[in-house]
């Protein structure tokens, strides 16, 4: 009766882990969907304008473009939804807000709430804001001169 005991728990415990294993697998190689995602920030009076909004430029690879001023003074930003949903909201990852150059690739963290990017362009013009989900590990954010002023 023991051993009849032992058996049925050993095929339950079998099951349930191969369904949590199944899942897990399934979570890993599912890709997430990151078309409402919106270019935040100062410039947008951190709303999700429509001009902002990201648009995939390669596969798990999102983009806008925006004319910025070089004035001297930065401009903050973040990547993120309309309602700012944890897991679409894309901020620096570390502590404090995390100043950026073009041209440089940096990590972003998408459970962010306060940590943004902070970016200073040397000269006026047109730059590429750009959010890269593919490949394993946090998504990397890069800004690039698309066209000077």
């Amino acid at each position: 009766m023991k051993y009849l005991r032992s058996s049925w728990l050993l095929v339950l415990l079998t099951v349930g882990l191969s369904g949590c294993a199944t899942t897990a697998i399934e979570s890993l190689t599912k890709e997430r969907s990151y078309d409402g995602l919106y270019l935040r920030g100062v410039f947008s009076w951190w709303e999700a304008d429509e001009k902002y909004k990201l648009k995939e430029v390669s596969p798990q690879r999102y983009a806008t473009q925006i004319e910025l001023i070089a004035d001297g003074q930065p401009y903050d930003f973040k990547f993120a939804d309309a309602l700012w949903t944890p897991g679409f909201n894309c901020g620096y990852q570390g502590k404090s807000d995390q100043v950026i150059s073009t041209g440089s690739v940096f990590k972003a963290n998408c459970d962010s709430t306060d940590e943004n990017f902070r970016f200073t362009p040397k000269e006026s013009g047109t730059y590429q804001f750009t959010i890269d989900f593919g490949g394993f590990g946090a998504p990397k954010v890069e800004v690039l001169l698309i066209s000077a002023a």
